[in-house]
């Protein structure tokens, strides 16, 4: 259900950008992310982002972490801060976003 969801997230965020929900989009991207992590993690037990981050970096290596992270804290100026994303920066976050997303169902993909 998680990996039907994440690819749905991100579904969603590609429909944001179309008609320029910037912010929803970052946030939407984090999410997709966050949840594919969960299914990629199988047992994680944790709900904090940063151990998410680790424990995938521990199984994909440490850019994976940095780059886990450095979406986490788009996601929060998305949801959180007075930032508005224009369609440059966000854009940026999506492909990021895709990047990540792809490393990690070629990972599940891999383990099944």
């Amino acid at each position: 259900m998680k990996f039907k969801k994440a690819n749905v997230l991100f579904e969603e965020a590609l429909k944001d950008m179309e008609i320029g929900c910037y912010n929803k989009a970052v946030s939407a991207a984090y999410f997709s992310v966050r949840l594919m992590a969960e299914v990629l993690l199988k047992d994680v037990k944790t709900t904090k982002d940063d151990k998410i981050a680790n424990a995938i970096g521990r199984l994909l290596g440490r850019e994976f972490k940095d780059e886990m992270m450095w979406l986490y804290e788009e996601r929060k100026k998305a949801d959180h801060r007075p930032f508005f994303f224009d369609e440059k920066r966000a854009s940026l976050v999506i492909e990021r976003a895709s990047n990540i997303l792809e490393v990690m169902k070629d990972k599940i993909a891999g383990d099944t």
